[in-house]
Formats: structure tokens, sequence, C-alpha cells
């Protein structure tokens, strides 16, 4: 069997150490280096991302001055030759063989799409928002399995797919590629899970949490009017998202993880509320900007 063309595409908005650990891993894979291209999007850093790339002779660097990383992913798709494309995240390192085992897995499988593994890496501190986070965010076999949807930090698509649906939601910062992939397999597209295909991911601390749950909420009132919701349940959503989460549900997402688990239930059900107002806020910001745009 013929192996296809890939393109590999990183977007980056000023994360230049972990960029070049994230390339210089892409260096390394071991699927045929005249079979696969890596393109970079420059999301408009203050850092030296062309210098960086330049030391990476395979590796191309391309510029998006529109901050979203769904709009520096359609850059990279613009200007992409491969049949498959593959994305992940500058923050990302992947392992040996994950373009091998992506297509691998797409091709076994007759898919269209492959989500795969997110696997966390933790500080020597394994602190309660690292594990926290390890818990509940890239869960990529469980959102496959039960809403059908898939994550761009690891993720592979075939061209075809893009020239049916379209490109990411390129307006949107955060949520983009939910929305995306659930178009897709409503559109009966297959989408599999692939535990081989595995990236490496720095489990978040709290601050770098707190953030990155804020950009996630003030996408997600987005998602809920792309899935049909009423302005009116939109905004229940969000009043209702500030509760405190229950400790027993907190329990139970770290239940896998006990013996690995140093923090106290307690201390991380505290990171789960502060991040639970911290997505609420996010919509309610979402929501204003979307209401205040009608």
């Amino acid at each position: 069997m013929q192996l296809a063309y890939v393109s590999v595409i990183v977007p980056v908005f000023n994360d230049i150490e972990r960029l070049e650990k994230c390339l210089r891993a892409l260096e390394e894979q071991t699927y045929p280096k005249h079979l696969y291209e890596v393109i970079v999007i420059d999301n408009n850093s203050d850092e030296d991302i062309e210098c960086l790339v330049a030391s990476f002779k395979h590796v191309k660097l391309s510029f998006e001055a529109k901050q979203g990383s769904y709009a520096a992913r359609n850059k990279g798709i613009s200007l992409s030759v491969g049949e498959i494309f593959s994305f992940t995240d500058s923050d990302c390192i992947p392992r040996p063989q994950w373009i091998e085992k992506g297509v691998e897995a797409l091709e076994s499988n007759n898919a269209d799409l492959v989500g795969g593994k997110v696997e966390f890496t933790f500080s020597s501190e394994r602190t309660a928002a690292e594990i926290y986070d390890s818990v509940t965010n890239m869960q990529i076999e469980k959102n496959i399995a039960s809403r059908k949807i898939s994550k761009t930090a690891n993720l592979f698509v075939r061209k075809t797919v893009f020239s049916e649906i379209g490109l990411f939601p390129g307006n949107l910062k955060s949520g983009g590629d939910v929305i995306w992939t659930k178009r897709a397999t409503d559109a009966n597209f297959y989408l599999v899970y692939s535990s081989e295909a595995c990236v490496l991911h720095p489990a978040r601390k709290l601050v770098s949490m707190l953030r990155k749950q804020y950009r996630v909420g003030s996408g997600q009132p987005s998602i809920w009017l792309e899935q049909g919701q009423s302005l009116t349940q939109i905004f229940s959503n969000i009043i209702f998202g500030f509760r405190p989460p229950s400790r027993k549900q907190i329990q139970q997402n770290c239940i896998d993880r006990a013996r690995e688990i140093r923090s106290s239930y307690i201390s991380i059900w505290r990171v789960a509320w502060l991040c639970t107002i911290a997505t609420s806020l996010g919509r309610l910001s979402g929501f204003f900007m979307f209401y205040s745009a009608k």
C-alpha cells in the first residue's frame, strides 16, 4: 500500500521554548521524511518565531495576523499539499510514531478522522490543578465515544473532509475544533480514536488553567448556538455554571488515578470550583459579545 503524504500544521503564539521541543519531536518521526511536511503558523507573536523555524530546514513558516488558533490553522490548510492534515499544538510533544500511527488508524479503520491520545506530563510538585487538568481536559477517547467530537491538539483529517465541510470557524478563539468535528461526524464522516497516535501535553498549573477555562468558556455560547439552544437557555446555563461542583463527581473522576494523586480530593475540588467560575465568567463574556454584535 502506498503511504499518503501528510501535512502537519502547528499554530503558535509566543511559545518559542515549547515550540522548539515540538519541532524536534516532529523531526524524529518514524514516518518517511519525504512523505510529510511541517507548517508552523505564527499567529502574530512577539517572540522571534522566524529565527527558531529557520534552524529546522524541513519546516515551513507562515504568518496569520488574525488572532486565534483556528484562523492560524485555516492558513496552514491553505498552504498544505498533503492528502492528510494532522494537527497538534506548540505545547505538545508528539511521540516518534505519532504520524505513522495516525495514518495507520485512518487506513486500517477506513476512517475520515482520527483523534489521538493526549498523555499528560507533570511538574515535580504534581499540584492539585495539574491533577484536575489531567482528569478533565483532553479526554479524547471519551469525547469521541459519547459526543463524536475531538480536539486539534491531536487530530488527523483527510483532505476530502475539509473539501466538503469547509474550514474551522476562524472567528473563534476556543471551541472551534468541537464545532467542526461535530459538523463532520453529523455529515457521516467517520471519526475513530487511536491510543498509539500519542502526543505529550504538560498539565496546567492553576493560573494557566484559569486563563484556559475562561477562554474555553468564552467560546461555549457559540457552540450552544450551533446546537440550536436559545439565548434564554444559554444564559440559564451560564448562571447555573457558577454553582460549586459535586465533590462526589470530582472523586469519581479521580478514582482511576487514585494511586498517583498526592493532593487531597478537597484541594482538587477547590481547583474545580475556581475553574467553573472562570469558565462561567468566560461564558458570560462570550454571551454578551455575541448579543452586542446582533
